[in-house]
């Protein structure tokens, strides 16, 4: 077929009325895509045929319709596959920062409990297992919070030089 323009031009408003049908309106983000699409299916399938009139023979407009608005709910599906798998991609990212977090949480709190004194250390035991009166746990939590600051200060100042 010669006429490649003017027949990708009389089928234009079955392209609209394929893509409204699915759900795809002219304000849709992705509409041009999809009418490039839709023109490429059409392309696609007349070049097989030697000439327009005998594409137009085979190949009514209720046919094309049914035709062409199966294949764009095709694409829609592997458009909304496509993002499944980008958001679940994106989440295993996201947990696996979470699993760094964590990682570098405790490397944190063994450096601590290396930098603690043994006594320290039984202060640490008993304050978590709330073992010992209210006063004593306060007292342990208040000593404990000044090695923290001392600790933390101390890690600054050694990773600057």
């Amino acid at each position: 077929m010669k006429e490649w323009h003017t027949l990708m031009a009389s089928y234009e408003r079955l392209f609209y009325k394929v893509l409204i049908r699915a759900g795809i309106f002219p304000s849709h983000p992705d509409f041009e895509d999809y009418l490039q699409e839709l023109r490429l299916m059409l392309f696609e399938r007349a070049r097989r045929y030697p000439d327009e009139g005998i594409f137009r023979n085979e190949n009514e407009v209720n046919y094309l319709f049914g035709f062409l608005l199966w294949r764009v709910i095709d694409l829609q599906r592997k458009s909304n596959r496509q993002k499944q798998l980008i958001q679940a991609i994106a989440s295993e990212q996201e947990e696996t920062i979470d699993l760094k977090e964590d990682i570098d949480n405790h490397l944190l709190l063994m450096q601590f409990w290396a930098f603690l004194k043994p006594k320290e250390r039984q202060m640490w035991l008993d304050w978590v297992n709330q073992e010992g009166s209210k006063q004593s746990r306060y007292y342990y939590r208040q000593k404990l919070r000044a090695r923290w600051q001392q600790f933390i200060h101390e890690e600054t100042t050694s990773s600057k030089k």
